[in-house]
C-alpha cells in the first residue's frame, strides 16, 4: 500500500446496553435504538477488519452502552493489545455506574502509562466514581472526569438531539454547517456491529432506520464483494462531504443550542 490510512480516533461499541436510561441519550437508546450486546466473536472480527483497512490509529477508544456492563470486556481489552503497536493510546469511556471487577482492572493495567479512562461524572448516578479515582492513585491510570451535575457542566450540559428529522438544509448549506459539527471536528469513527461510519450519529441514526443506507456513507466490514481498497478509498473520503445523517442532525448547531442538565432518567 503506498498511502498510509490513519485515523485519528477509532470508537469500538460492543455494546448499547447502558446501567442508566437517559431522557436525552443522544445514542437513541431510550427506544429508537434496540439495546444489546454484540458477541465477542463478532466485536473481534470487526477490530480484525478495521486494521486490515487502517494502518495506524491514534486513539482507539470503547465506547457503549456502558462498557463495563458487558461481560467479555476483560477480554475485549486483553484481545486488542493484538494490535498495539498499531494505535497510540486506548482510551475507555464509561459513565462510572460500574466499576470493573478484579479481571478488568487487570485488563485495563496491561497497557501501563497508555491508558485513559474517561469517566462521564453524573454526581450521584455515578457511584463508581471514587472507585475510579482510588484505582487511579494507586495505580497511576489516566482517569479524567468530565463533570455532568450541578454548576459548570462539562459543555455546559446536553442538548436535546432526540426526534431527528429531515432539517431540509440547502445542499451547500448543509455542507457548511456539517464542517462545524464537533463529530465531524474530533473525526471520531464509529464501529458497531460490523460497520464503520464517521461518527456515533452517523452510526445511530442508521441503527435505528431512519432513513435507507446511502453507498460510501458507511462501510460494511464484513462485505466481501469490496476489496480492501474500495473500502479504504470510502473511509479516506467519510470528512470530505456531510452524510446522509447529517441532514437529521443538531450536533453541527451546538454553539447555539439550548442546554439541558445531563443525565436526566426517564
Amino acid at each position: 500500500m503506498e498511502n498510509k490510512l490513519t485515523a485519528r480516533r477509532l470508537a469500538i461499541v460492543p455494546t448499547t446496553n447502558c446501567s442508566l436510561k437517559c431522557r436525552l441519550c443522544c445514542d437513541f437508546l431510550n427506544g429508537p435504538v434496540e439495546r444489546r450486546d454484540i458477541p465477542f466473536e463478532e466485536v473481534c472480527r470487526d477490530i480484525d477488519a478495521c486494521f486490515d483497512l487502517i494502518d495506524h490509529v491514534e486513539w482507539l477508544q470503547f465506547v457503549g452502552g456502558e462498557v463495563f456492563v458487558y461481560r467479555d470486556f476483560p477480554k475485549l481489552l486483553d484481545y486488542a493489545r493484538k494490535y498495539r503497536d498499531r494505535f497510540d493510546r486506548l482510551i475507555i469511556e464509561t459513565n462510572g455506574t460500574v466499576f470493573p471487577k478484579e479481571d478488568g482492572q487487570a485488563a485495563i493495567l496491561a497497557y501501563g502509562g497508555d491508558i485513559t479512562i474517561m469517566v462521564s461524572d453524573y454526581g450521584e448516578l455515578s457511584r463508581a466514581c471514587g472507585q475510579f479515582m482510588a484505582f487511579s492513585q494507586e495505580h497511576q491510570i489516566d482517569i479524567r472526569l468530565k463533570k455532568y451535575h450541578g454548576e459548570d457542566q462539562y459543555y455546559d450540559g446536553w442538548i436535546d438531539n432526540n426526534n431527528p428529522h429531515d432539517l431540509k438544509e440547502p445542499g451547500d448549506v448543509l455542507e457548511v454547517n456539517a464542517k462545524n459539527c464537533p463529530q465531524y471536528i474530533c473525526r471520531n469513527m464509529h464501529c458497531f456491529n460490523g460497520k464503520l461510519f464517521r461518527c456515533s450519529n452517523s452510526c445511530f441514526m442508521q441503527e435505528m432506520g431512519l432513513f435507507p443506507p446511502k453507498d460510501g456513507d458507511f462501510v460494511d466490514l464484513r462485505d466481501g464483494s469490496r476489496t480492501l481498497e474500495e473500502k479504504r478509498e470510502i473511509i479516506a473520503g467519510f470528512y470530505t462531504r456531510a452524510r446522509r445523517s447529517c441532514r437529521y442532525c443538531k450536533f453541527k448547531y451546538i454553539g447555539v443550542l439550548p442546554r439541558h442538565p445531563a443525565a436526566e432518567q426517564l
